[in-house]
């Protein structure tokens, strides 16, 4: 039986997205009742910047948080990321969760321009409007990106004669594009058994080196958006229709060494039934590099179905530096036990 009702998870979550507009738009920046919203015992990862100049991804009470969010204040232009709008979100009444997406958006720069980046974030609710546990991903390549670009916009407008424009809310909570959404509804057990054939696709997909199986898995005019290393060597962020991810997806199962990468167990998975959608982590595991040494990186992903057993939108998130390094810390010992052997 669930501990907390909907009602109080749903009241809980936009309380925080209040809290966060509210507050992390006053300047000077004032997050006393931002700090209000978490535990005295929660436990954060940050699985993009991360803590500790990027040392560690996870930092354990309100007073680290609270230490580690001033040192963010101090930063510039960091401190210009103003804006915090919240595209989605998904309860989980059953484990008290909640799993949404940011829109970390930076102010005005003086030129009417957008410059945002996405970050999905996993909530465990603690009680009493709290939360005890959240996980952030995102590319912090792509988040370092934006803010470079909004430094150059600023120095143009400044320079330019245009003055920093005051705080807007309606400006910075407004959403600049939408996802074709469909009326459609499936009962949660085709879900269920769907994403179930999707893991199984993948596991079969990465063993074998050959992808035809997993490609079914798609639409015909699925829309793919990969927020890591993206497509194109990097130059594309999404690819639509399930010719092009097929043609990808063979590169990516017969490359070495991402043929020795298990893209799954999926740690966790969150199934909204009412829009057809599932958000889930998986571990992006490596085999044993001969050392027994386990090797993982973590990614978020959501899906949404379009009945069939077949997924018409896939969007992924993650850090490209950490799979990268990861990618090439399996190749080393991988080579150096293959040559002790």
């Amino acid at each position: 039986m669930a501990q907390w009702s909907r009602a109080e998870l749903e009241d809980a979550l936009l309380y925080l997205f209040e809290v966060t507009d509210y507050c992390f738009a006053s300047d000077p920046r004032d997050l006393s009742d931002w700090y209000k919203c978490y535990t005295n015992d929660v436990v954060w990862h940050d699985l993009g910047f991360g803590f500790n100049n990027g040392w560690d991804q996870e930092i354990r009470g309100l007073d680290a948080v609270r230490a580690w969010m001033e040192g963010h204040n101090a930063i510039h232009p960091q401190d210009a990321m103003k804006y915090w709008p919240v595209p989605w979100y998904i309860i989980d009444e059953e484990r008290g969760w909640a799993v949404c997406e940011w829109r970390n958006r930076m102010r005005d720069p003086g030129t009417g321009e957008v410059f945002e980046e996405k970050n999905y974030s996993h909530l465990i609710y603690g009680g009493n409007r709290r939360w005890r546990y959240e996980a952030d991903i995102y590319n912090p390549l792509r988040m370092r990106a934006i803010m470079a670009h909004w430094l150059r916009a600023r120095e143009k407008a400044a320079a330019a004669g245009t003055p920093l424009l005051p705080i807007d809310m309606a400006w910075g909570k407004r959403l600049v594009d939408s996802e074709e959404e469909v009326t459609q509804r499936w009962p949660r057990e085709e879900l269920d058994a769907a994403f179930d054939g999707y893991v199984e696709s993948c596991q079969r997909a990465f063993a074998t080196g050959r992808p035809e199986a997993l490609a079914q898995c798609f639409t015909d005019d699925v829309v793919y958006r990969e927020l890591g290393f993206g497509f194109n060597n990097g130059w594309q962020e999404e690819v639509r229709g399930r010719v092009a991810v097929s043609s990808w997806l063979e590169g990516l199962a017969g490359a070495y060494p991402n043929r020795h990468m298990r893209p799954f167990p999926v740690s966790w998975h969150v199934i909204d039934p009412d829009r057809g959608w599932v958000v889930f982590e998986c571990l992006n595991q490596m085999q044993d590099p001969g050392n027994g040494e386990i090797l993982q990186t973590r990614s978020f992903s959501r899906m949404k179905y379009g009945g069939g057993n077949q997924w018409r939108f896939k969007e992924d998130i993650y850090d490209p530096m950490k799979m990268r390094g990861m990618l090439g810390r399996w190749r080393e010992i991988h080579q150096r036990q293959a040559k002790r052997s």
